[in-house]
């Protein structure tokens, strides 16, 4: 699923996706497929959702570079 992050703590290595359903996922750094990568508000990224209690996102990678 496409989504958009809205926001992620790089010290706690958490944060939030608002999926391209509209319906927020939470996300892990160990959930992304470069554990290496930092996002910012508004990243544009890919990942597997998982639904349930919480929604939770997994695969997560980041597919648009908000430097330009």
């Amino acid at each position: 699923m496409y989504g958009k992050i809205k926001w992620f703590k790089i010290n706690k290595g958490y944060g939030y996706i608002i999926g391209a359903d509209n319906d927020t996922y939470f996300f892990e750094i160990i959930d992304c497929v470069n554990q290496n990568e930092t996002f910012l508000p508004d990243d544009e990224v890919l990942f597997i959702p998982k639904i349930g209690e919480l929604n939770i996102a997994t695969k997560v990678e980041k597919i648009g570079d908000n430097n330009e």
